[in-house]
């Protein structure tokens, strides 16, 4: 560590070297007047004057000690020394890691190693990664069903779809990438990032809520649990500012959720295909055409 020396030291330093120096040269090269200069300088030397010390109430102690003697009492403001544990993913990761690391010191040999600590904490955030499965307990399912549930049902969820798309949005990805380039990121991409899960989170409540035909069951889960893994990704990426390690385990399960949207979109649109003849070209139903395998050849 630098430190930064007082002029008074570097002064005494050099001037003791000169002296030794000084005396070792005279004690080789000739008879020392080493002593005859310092009684010279000695002699030279303006005599110390006493400071006063004043006592204007005379009560025995200088008034510059008085300053510091009170028999008023001392009042501090109290400090709430309550702990409050961390709430988010990166300061519990934080602390239990220094924690397993320092107990795996203190065993020694019969400690974990670096490794092992190391692989604690990345379970810990795989197991943070996980979120909640839909099946069919959650949904309602038509086991009788005739052509106008199958159109009801496509044309819902099809309106599910547009009426909760966020129009002139930029993508979540682009926008969180905008604001992690910045070294202070506005609110303002947190705040889009958020009404994005939002919307997800809005469809997926809502395909909840409608009954599905048995012949539709399995697409109508697959969409459910999509959009449900969206929505906890994205929400994670509006929180990134405040915990950080927390995104990053999402934003590596979204790289594996975004592309099934896709796939989820054209599953729907198989088993509806077998049903063309009950939708026209009015019906908002058509939106899932957009995913068929010929438009998209």
């Amino acid at each position: 560590m630098e430190r930064n020396l007082h002029p008074r030291i570097i002064g005494a330093c050099i001037v003791g070297f000169a002296l030794v120096a000084g005396a070792y040269v005279l004690s080789t090269f000739g008879v020392s007047n080493f002593e005859s200069q310092v009684a010279s300088v000695a002699a030279t030397q303006a005599p110390r004057v006493a400071i006063e010390v004043l006592d204007e109430n005379l009560n025995g102690i200088e008034d510059w000690r008085d300053e510091f003697i009170t028999t008023e009492p001392i009042l501090l403001d109290p400090v709430d020394s309550t702990y409050e544990p961390p709430t988010t993913l990166t300061g519990q990761l934080g602390i239990d890691f220094i924690e397993d690391y320092i107990r795996s010191k203190n065993a020694g040999l019969f400690g974990s190693s670096k490794e092992e600590v190391v692989q604690r904490t990345v379970d810990v955030m795989t197991q943070r990664a996980t979120y909640d499965i839909y099946d069919i307990p959650d949904i309602t399912i038509l086991n009788e069903w005739d052509d106008s549930s199958i159109r009801d049902y496509g044309n819902t969820a099809a309106l599910i779809i547009t009426n909760n798309n966020i129009d002139g949005s930029r993508g979540e990805i682009a926008i969180l990438s905008q604001a992690l380039g910045e070294v202070s990121p506005d609110q303002q991409y947190m705040d889009e990032l958020a009404a994005i899960s939002e919307a997800y989170k809005t469809m997926r409540d809502q395909m909840l809520t409608i009954p599905v035909p048995a012949i539709m069951a399995k697409q109508h889960l697959d969409f459910i649990n999509t959009y449900n893994a969206l929505y906890e990704s994205i929400k994670a990426m509006s929180i990134s500012t405040e915990d950080p390690a927390f995104t990053l385990i999402r934003i590596k399960r979204y790289q594996d959720d975004a592309p099934g949207l896709k796939f989820v979109m054209e599953n729907m649109y198989t088993p509806l295909e077998h049903h063309a003849d009950l939708f026209t070209a009015e019906d908002p139903a058509l939106i899932f055409a957009f995913f068929s395998s010929e438009f998209n050849s």
